[in-house]
């Protein structure tokens, strides 16, 4: 090799430059293909995985609305029930209440039975009573014996109250316990 086909402007610069060029344009394209094709393998790997955690995001709303339903129907349940059941309680006090407002005035009083303690036994039968041994009988009046059956009426209506607000309780905590 000469000096002069060194210099710049030479036929054989020219064509090592264009070799050279040739060469690396070359690499550089097949190197791009393979960088194309592992990008659309990576945007193909990519577009798998939201697909999946899409999928997956989906199943766990369909649970979480499953989940919701089954508790609702379960609420509804508990609702229904309770509310039977206090319907039935009050209707079987108004029922005794009117066979109490209706009765003649002798069976009008309302009778309550108590047991009496030993000690009370005593001032009992110092004061005149005597054989009533430890059951006794006291009688209420009218007007005392109507404010019984509303006071029935407010025990029954709570307790029932507390029973479906436990079982409320209860089915949302997911607690499978019996409701008293």
């Amino acid at each position: 090799m000469n000096i002069i086909d060194l210099i710049p402007g030479s036929p054989r610069t020219w064509l090592l430059g264009a070799l050279l060029l040739a060469v690396f344009a070359a690499g550089w394209s097949s190197n791009g293909w393979r960088m194309g094709e592992q990008l659309a393998v990576a945007e193909k790997t990519h577009s798998d995985t939201l697909g999946e955690i899409a999928r997956a995001a989906a199943r766990q709303v369909s649970d979480q609305l499953d989940a919701r339903v089954e508790l609702e129907q379960h609420l509804a349940e508990l609702d229904s029930t309770k509310h039977k059941e206090l319907t039935d309680a009050e209707g079987e006090n108004e029922r005794l209440q009117r066979l109490y407002s209706g009765a003649d005035a002798e069976r009008k009083r309302l009778r309550i039975a108590a047991r009496i303690a030993a000690a009370d036994l005593v001032v009992s039968q110092t004061t005149g009573s005597s054989g009533l041994g430890d059951g006794a009988s006291v009688e209420l009046s009218e007007r005392a014996g109507s404010a019984v059956w509303d006071i029935r009426a407010g025990m029954i209506r709570d307790q029932k109250k507390l029973e479906y607000l436990q079982g409320y309780v209860r089915t949302l905590t997911g607690q499978t316990a019996a409701t008293p």
